[in-house]
């Protein structure tokens, strides 16, 4: 399959006005196939929006899906594991999860941790979210390892997503690309992702950003009560979109800092995380 393009899309986040921008860039360069890399739902309102449109261009695409954490995290909850709570610590987890079906959380099941992709005339793609072993892992943080990999695998490249941080780094024998975010990008105003380029016996990535509107998005949040269930997590995401960086990270870490008793953290102690952080005001 010599002159092939495939477009890999990682972290969508229920951010479906980005994904469906995206997914019209992908169709204007003529892909063939999309590589969608996991988290596809959670973070932003209307999750089954975004299931909708996946569904849409699984009849347009040749679509190959691998599952992400939070894939992960909604499949565990549907087995007994753990207890979300309206509010912010699992909140926007739990509404995520409500408006999910059977057959939803069925197909994120049936999606594999990694897959191998094989293309005529080219080296065959291996595809993860975090890490092979790791959901949650960080690929660019141990690059020794992802030569590794791909040796283990007979692949040339390397594909990832979950740091949001796209790039491409070169391997001894191979790849490893990161395609960054389509829905929650640490770059404001931007969608990310990656066009993958068979041509010649090789693949040359290429990187993409595009503008969209991120007010669009927000606006969303009050139509389907993600304010109501979900905490200050709609807040928290409403900052990320508009100035970018990492705002969940260092929230969480700075509420759990905070708290000092057992089970669940109050929403007193995420309301102060907020404003330490520079969510809320002080």
């Amino acid at each position: 399959m010599s002159g092939v393009t495939v477009a890999a899309l990682g972290d969508i986040h229920s951010n479906y006005i980005a994904f469906e921008r995206c997914l019209q860039a992908v169709e204007k360069v003529g892909a063939q196939v999309i590589l969608f890399m996991g988290d596809y739902v959670s973070d932003c309102a209307c999750p089954q929006k975004t299931m909708t449109l996946i569904r849409r261009c699984m009849d347009r695409f040749d679509c190959r899906f691998v599952r992400g954490n939070r894939e992960q995290y909604l499949l565990d909850h549907r087995a007994g594991k753990g207890s979300w709570q309206p509010g912010t610590g699992g909140g926007s987890l739990l509404y995520t999860y409500r408006r999910l079906t059977g057959e939803d959380l069925d197909f994120f099941s049936s999606m594999p941790v990694t897959r191998r992709d094989a293309f005529d005339g080219l080296p065959a793609v291996l595809c993860c979210h975090g890490t092979p072993d790791d959901l949650r892992g960080w690929m660019e943080a141990q690059p020794e390892r992802a030569q590794v990999y791909l040796d283990q695998a007979d692949a040339g490249l390397l594909v990832c997503a979950h740091t949001h941080r796209p790039g491409v780094y070169p391997l001894e024998r191979g790849v490893m690309v990161n395609t960054g975010s389509v829905g929650v990008t640490t770059e404001p105003g931007l969608i990310q992702f990656a066009l993958l380029h068979g041509e010649g016996g090789s693949w040359r990535p290429e990187l993409v950003s595009i503008p969209y509107d991120v007010e669009a998005v927000i606006d969303t949040f009050s139509h389907d009560g993600f304010y109501e269930e979900a905490g200050l997590w709609p807040i928290m995401m409403e900052k990320q979109l508009r100035e970018g960086g990492e705002q969940a990270i260092p929230f969480v870490e700075r509420a759990h800092a905070l708290w000092k008793g057992n089970g669940p953290v109050p929403e007193s102690v995420w309301r102060q995380a907020a404003r330490d952080v520079g969510i809320l005001k002080a």
